[in-house]
């Protein structure tokens, strides 16, 4: 059956083309506007499914507009992302450079657990209330985060990090929701955090990480105290998305 295509539907679309539109500046070295970016389309990625609950406007489309939507923007951006900031071709092929090696495969994790995951509910409308396997709009938000601090960080704890994520895309671990006040509220102070952590670093190196480290802790907190939340509540919560 044919759907006329919505707001909602719009911005589910706005946020795949600016996922490419981080691509390319990921392409062009302009690191600072892809994080950008993709903190931006994490921000939309909230609004589309609010305004389809509010206009009545939800249908079996649109969840496959945000599988495509979001495999750009929360997989295949990131993931690029790293890919081009830590492999050196001064090292040698990932043949033969563990660092390049990787920098190769631990981005194709996040891809090939990123979609997964995507996928693992594109046929349905999303009205629960938790998520089954950590959402993928987090560990986009965590690569932007852990990959602007990288200075304090050895790249093997920032690509082991990412691989235990990646992991938990996948994973039957239930994450809560960000709906309702309390939890739009944290949702926005931590996407403001990442954000002003970024611009801050342009002006002042030291303030900016402070931030940005403020906000890799509330992502960690989200990972690790979100199960616990869900056990907690989550049998009033409904189906899993």
């Amino acid at each position: 059956m044919n759907h006329e295509i919505t707001l909602a539907d719009l911005v589910t679309l706005s946020n795949g083309l600016l996922g490419f539109l981080a691509i390319t500046y990921v392409i062009d070295g302009r690191f600072f506007e892809a994080s950008s970016l993709i903190i931006l389309c994490v921000a939309i990625d909230g609004i589309d499914g609010m305004i389809a609950r509010r206009m009545g406007t939800s249908h079996k489309m649109g969840a496959y507009l945000d599988l495509f939507s979001d495999s750009v923007s929360f997989c295949f951006a990131p993931a690029l992302l790293v890919y081009t900031l830590y492999y050196d071709k001064a090292l040698g092929r990932a043949w033969v450079s563990p660092i390049n090696a990787a920098a190769t495969g631990v981005p194709m994790l996040m891809v090939f657990f990123g979609v997964l995951r995507l996928s693992r509910f594109a046929d349905k409308e999303s009205f629960g209330l938790n998520y089954r396997g950590l959402p993928v709009p987090v560990i986009a938000l965590f690569v932007v985060i852990i990959t602007s601090i990288d200075a304090y960080l050895n790249p093997w704890v920032i690509f082991g990090s990412i691989s235990l994520l990646s992991a938990l895309l996948y994973s039957n671990i239930r994450y809560p929701k960000l709906r309702g006040p309390k939890w739009l509220f944290l949702g926005s102070i931590l996407l403001l955090t990442a954000f002003m952590g970024g611009i801050f670093t342009k002006i002042s190196y030291v303030e900016g990480n402070i931030l940005l480290f403020a906000a890799l802790m509330m992502c960690i907190t989200y990972v690790a105290i979100g199960p616990i939340v869900v056990d907690k509540h989550g049998k009033k919560y409904g189906r899993d998305s």
